[in-house]
């Protein structure tokens, strides 16, 4: 069962990953066409709505680099599924777990005697 719960895991980060990747990619297509269109208009005016243009495209550019930059980063992470155990784990006191292997040792060296 905790071989499922990991593997879905692993495929819940994969997919999540590869949505801010496409995310990421719309962000670079959109401020390449930016881009283009700034530098288009460098080339026929040297000054006015160029700028905003640049701007806008820069900004789309790098928002998309810092969500392909998330995405990597999610699709990377280890995976940790807490498992399932027979019996329940308690954290006991080193002391007691030493008092009852005494005991237990005790009770053993006990019943060997009496054959």
């Amino acid at each position: 069962m905790a071989l499922l719960a990991h593997a879905e895991a692993v495929a819940r980060r994969k997919v999540r990953g590869a949505a801010y990747s496409v995310v990421g990619t719309v962000f670079i297509l959109l401020g390449v066409g930016f881009l283009c269109a700034a530098l288009w208009i460098v080339l026929v005016e040297l000054r006015g709505a160029l700028f905003a243009a640049q701007v806008i495209g820069f900004g789309l550019f790098a928002i998309g680099f810092i969500i392909l930059g998330i995405g990597k980063f999610i699709s990377r992470r280890p995976v940790v599924v807490a498992g399932h155990s027979a019996a329940p784990q308690t954290t006991t006191l080193p002391m007691v777990q030493l008092i009852e292997g005494f005991l237990i040792g005790l009770d053993a060296g006990r019943k060997s005697k009496r054959r």
